[in-house]
């Protein structure tokens, strides 16, 4: 069911299978599901496409790009409601749980597992279920997601980087590292699994392999804010706080235009930590906050969000009462003496 939408992945997979790159015309697009709005030859293009959601989920779209998804083969209905499309079906799931309304979550739940029922083919349900599910710390359903994703489409790298996270917190570390290094593979131009797989053997204590695949991210993009988190890391790892929280304030998350970059959003939350440990009380603060206000971002699968808001409160407190400090010995020194 949904055929014609599936076949999007002819768009992306036919060449180069292990990088994961795809040449159209005289240009190269290194990331898988793309998703610009760029005038392409029609003729490379199904009838409809995926495109990646910066909060990490497939949404469904016409051709090109742009426009509606076409209607599935079948139909299947929710609480008394004919669903005829299921890539509108996805997009409304998604529009809803990104509303931030109260129990989202959970309806966006209810609503994929009717769409996977329907079309257990159908490559966003079972990608965005998996995220679900796992910031729902339901993580054996979430792997079974995913693996189900991975079948559909195998060359999509993010999808073996959950597989990978998921697994590295169910303790099956050899499928982990095995998963972070396929997602490593899917895509050179991508820096994530290999900054996940020094992470991992920072976890480890294994500082010297950590620096290893460090080193690897550096060469594809040196000012990635991924990459300088690594390193960050590694510095947070050896106790040398200081040097780490300056990695942090000289990094920037957007370009020269004032475009965001890409970046993994626990960089907020390594960023926090740092600044606390250094009594930047009021960074760890905003930086807390920054990281709450992704409440859908992977990284809540393994840190629960309450845990960062008692971190930030405490934060709160502690800037507050170094306000006041400063405040006190400013006035003890601006009092005349005789």
């Amino acid at each position: 069911m949904f055929r014609d939408l599936l076949t999007f992945s002819l768009l992306f997979f036919i060449s180069l299978p292990i990088t994961a790159q795809k040449q159209i015309g005289d240009q190269e697009y290194p990331e898988i599901l793309w998703g610009k709005d760029q005038e392409f030859d029609t003729s490379d293009f199904p009838n409809g496409s995926l495109v990646y959601h910066k909060e990490d989920f497939i949404l469904a779209r016409g051709r090109i790009f742009q426009g509606s998804p076409p209607p599935s083969v079948g139909s299947f209905e929710y609480e008394g409601k004919k669903i005829t499309n299921s890539g509108e079906w996805n997009n409304e799931t998604i529009a809803m749980l990104l509303s931030g309304k109260e129990k989202a979550r959970k309806e966006a739940i209810k609503r994929l597992e009717a769409g996977v029922k329907f079309d257990p083919q159908f490559f966003p349900f079972r990608y965005n279920l998996g995220r679900l599910y796992s910031l729902e710390l339901e993580y054996a359903k979430a792997l079974v997601q995913f693996e189900y994703a991975k079948a559909e489409v195998p060359e999509y790298f993010k999808t073996y980087l959950h597989i990978a996270i998921l697994s590295e917190i169910t303790r099956e570390i050899y499928y982990a590292v095995m998963n972070y290094k396929l997602a490593a593979e899917k895509n050179t131009y991508d820096t994530e699994a290999l900054i996940r797989l020094s992470d991992h053997y920072l976890a480890t204590g294994l500082k010297n392999r950590a620096l290893i695949y460090l080193n690897q991210a550096l060469k594809i993009e040196e000012a990635s804010p991924n990459v300088r988190l690594g390193f960050a890391r590694l510095e947070m790892e050896k106790g040398n706080y200081h040097i780490a929280y300056k990695i942090f304030s000289k990094t920037s998350l957007s370009t020269q235009e004032g475009k965001e970059k890409p970046y993994d959003k626990k960089f907020h939350y390594y960023f926090a930590e740092t600044a606390s440990k250094v009594t930047d009380y009021e960074t760890a603060e905003e930086q807390y906050t920054k990281m709450l206000s992704f409440k859908n971002d992977p990284f809540f699968a393994t840190v629960s969000a309450k845990v960062i808001a008692r971190r930030r409160d405490i934060a709160r407190k502690f800037a507050e009462a170094k306000r006041t400090q400063l405040d006190e010995n400013a006035e003890e020194e601006a009092v005349p003496t005789e």
